[in-house]
């Protein structure tokens, strides 16, 4: 499945809307990145002096890449890598970027990666939503479990998320949710989805949401 995709799909710009989701009092942190791309995230969390060392994982390597950037970069998938000891509870800043989805055993890779978490530490992730409208449109009226090359169906997704899902994915992985946002809740009053959501009191919220965002630390 992976072989037939473009290049392109696996190494994307610079994540911004992760980056705009850590704290601002983390500077001079450790970062992991789980599925890096070609290192473009890391590699501006250095220049901008959010991070102090970069480790990134990704399966995928890109020959135009900045991994000569990072600390370590590690040429396997989460669910593959075995870190040594040292590295246990030593990242302030793990990403995961639309991760979760592609892997066999989500929940276990998540507990392996919560130990990887300093105490104080926060996991900053993206998930895309199976409830949002265009994905129940094509199951539920259009009869189409249709897998596409790339968004919410996209053919390598193993998993498939909804915000509930999500909560207790986190909650077993002993994570405690300190932020849950979307796209969609920075839209304007200029669109049309968020009168239709105003007007309804939240009703649609989770069907407008392509993708949730959240931070997450341990639980104490």
């Amino acid at each position: 499945m992976y072989e037939t995709k473009d290049q392109s799909y696996y190494f994307l710009s610079t994540r911004n809307d992760l980056i705009n989701l850590i704290p601002p009092s983390c500077t001079q942190c450790n970062i992991l990145e789980i599925g890096c791309g070609n290192g473009a995230t890391l590699n501006k969390l250095k220049k901008i002096g959010i991070a102090k060392t970069t480790t990134g994982v990704e399966p995928f390597e890109s020959k135009e890449n900045y991994y000569h950037t990072l600390d370590c970069f590690l040429s396997s998938t989460i669910e593959e890598t075995l870190f040594p000891s040292a590295m246990h509870e030593s990242f302030d800043i793990i990403l995961l970027g639309d991760v979760l989805e592609h892997l066999v055993d989500p929940w276990s890779a998540m507990k392996k990666i919560t130990d990887l978490l300093t105490k104080n530490g926060h996991i900053i992730m993206s998930i895309p939503n199976i409830r949002h409208y265009s994905a129940l449109k094509s199951i539920v009226l259009d009869g189409d479990f249709k897998y596409d090359n790339d968004g919410i169906l996209d053919k390598t997704h193993l998993r498939f998320f909804t915000k509930k899902n999500i909560l207790t994915l986190l909650s077993d992985a002993k994570l405690e949710i300190k932020q849950l946002t979307s796209q969609f809740d920075q839209e304007t009053v200029t669109s049309k989805r968020y009168w239709l959501n105003k007007l309804t009191f939240g009703l649609f919220h989770d069907f407008f949401v392509f993708q949730y965002l959240i931070v997450a630390t341990k639980k104490v």
